[in-house]
């Protein structure tokens, strides 16, 4: 589909339609509506090509083609911009309701149908709301992830949708801007080499998830000014150049989530990928979200497929 045919419809109505649609006979034309347009953005997951969901075994995942069951998923969109065709950026503004504050908002689609995924119905959100000026615009941009003034705020006190505990991630002192966690069949093995030791001894384990939690690390605070830093900040940048939410929804890809990534193991750091940049697991999670492990910035190479645009 050209370029063209996935403009955003957000363009003033001309006065030769309204005078055609109209048919009165006066001479002007009254001015067409100026002000911002309302928006609908939805999301989805998938895997294989078919939704991934609670319940429904996934297969072929990651390196070794893995069978898993869905325990988590969910992730937090900020900074939200409409892009015209020059590439230039309008940003969105968001309606204020459960799933959504400030510049923030939270898609979870965790129905917790299943024991996996907790065995108690929850609450889900695959929609983004909002607002945009009138315009002409051909793509979308945004960061999954948690606006730094916003990150560290308590969860127990903060506005929906930054007061969920599953996404509190106290130990970065900040947010999961993304989590996902699955059980694949017959476990995780867990193995763990001793190096202080002559010959170096080596343990193994196993455990029943794997997990993928994307947030900020190295984070540090100042007492005297209540602020945080954080060294690595890990926001995943995702750019559609063609994406028209009219037509189209966003779909998050769990094939090119885990491509190269084994979902069976881990040999380092802590459980799965939690962001650790030392963390070998970590290696191919991030070079698929197209973020230097080492530096927390979006990188300079690559296009991300992570998530694409796809037909509603």
């Amino acid at each position: 589909m050209k370029a063209l045919s996935r403009v955003v419809s957000l363009s003033l109505i001309s006065a030769a339609v309204l005078a055609a649609c109209g048919g009165g006979g006066s001479d002007s034309t009254p001015a067409a509506p100026s002000g911002p347009r309302s928006l609908s953005i939805s999301f989805d997951m998938i895997a294989n090509g078919v939704a991934a969901k609670c319940g429904t075994p996934i297969t072929g995942l990651g390196s070794k083609s893995s069978t898993v069951d869905l325990q988590n998923a969910a992730f937090y969109v900020s900074n939200i911009n409409l892009v015209d065709a020059a590439g230039n950026l309008t940003p969105v503004t968001l309606a204020s309701n459960d799933w959504q504050y400030d510049k923030v908002a939270l898609i979870n689609f965790n129905d917790g149908s299943s024991t996996a995924c907790g065995g108690k119905a929850q609450a889900t959100n695959a929609v983004i709301t909002g607002t945009v000026p009138a315009g002409n615009y051909v793509g979308i941009q945004y960061e999954i992830g948690v606006p730094e003034s916003l990150n560290h705020t308590d969860y127990a006190t903060a506005p929906k949708p930054l007061n969920v505990q599953s996404m509190a991630w106290s130990w970065t002192s900040g947010r999961k801007f993304m989590l996902l966690e699955v059980n694949p069949v017959g476990g995780v093995t867990v193995t763990r080499t001793n190096n202080t030791t002559n010959p170096p001894t080596v343990t193994s384990s196993t455990q029943a998830s794997w997990y993928t939690h994307l947030g900020a690390t190295g984070c540090t605070s100042d007492a005297t000014k209540g602020t945080y830093a954080c060294t690595n900040a890990n926001r995943m940048l995702v750019r559609l150049n063609s994406f028209n939410p009219d037509t189209q929804k966003i779909t998050l890809d769990l094939n090119a989530m885990y491509n190269n990534v084994d979902l069976t193991s881990d040999t380092a750091g802590t459980p799965g990928c939690m962001s650790g940049k030392t963390d070998t697991e970590c290696q191919g999670v991030f070079s698929n979200l197209k973020i230097d492990l080492n530096s927390g910035n979006p990188a300079t190479a690559g296009i991300q497929s992570v998530f694409i645009a796809r037909a509603k």
